[in-house]
């Protein structure tokens, strides 16, 4: 299964994790970097604790979506055959999950991130019942 984090978004715990962060230890900036802070009128330092937020965001939200691509795949598992989940794609500016399934053709499950949140983070019987719900209507859709 593929796993791809599309953009990425920096709230508080990681500003605040890379606010304590030695300036050595911040990621190097590129030229190009460099030259956006410059633009930006921010120093680089400044750029560079944003980059690492970034990174770290990054990291956080590649463990909770292969969390949630292990339970997708449970929940196939356990009623479809020859059916597998191929790709996982979490659009972070749309806060949603684009996920390409294979059933003998290719079919696009989205789910939106509060749920997958609601359900992988918060532990919700509820969000997890809404998204085997969904994924049965859209499986037998498709075998239709």
């Amino acid at each position: 299964m593929e796993i791809v984090i599309e953009g990425w978004r920096a709230g508080g715990e990681e500003r605040m994790e890379a606010a304590r962060v030695p300036v050595d230890q911040l990621p190097p900036l590129s030229d190009a970097q460099k030259t956006v802070a410059k633009k930006l009128g921010i120093s680089e330092e400044a750029y560079a604790r944003s980059t690492y937020a970034g990174q770290r965001n990054q990291e956080r939200l590649l463990v909770k979506t292969r969390q949630f691509g292990r339970a997708l795949e449970g929940m196939i598992g356990a009623k479809f055959r020859e059916v597998s989940v191929e790709r996982i794609r979490l659009v972070t500016i749309d806060h949603e999950y684009r996920v390409e399934i294979v059933a003998g053709q290719r079919i696009l499950f989205r789910v939106p991130e509060e749920v997958v949140d609601d359900f992988i983070e918060g532990g919700s019987a509820e969000a997890r019942n809404s998204i085997e719900r969904k994924l049965e209507v859209v499986l037998n859709a498709q075998a239709a």
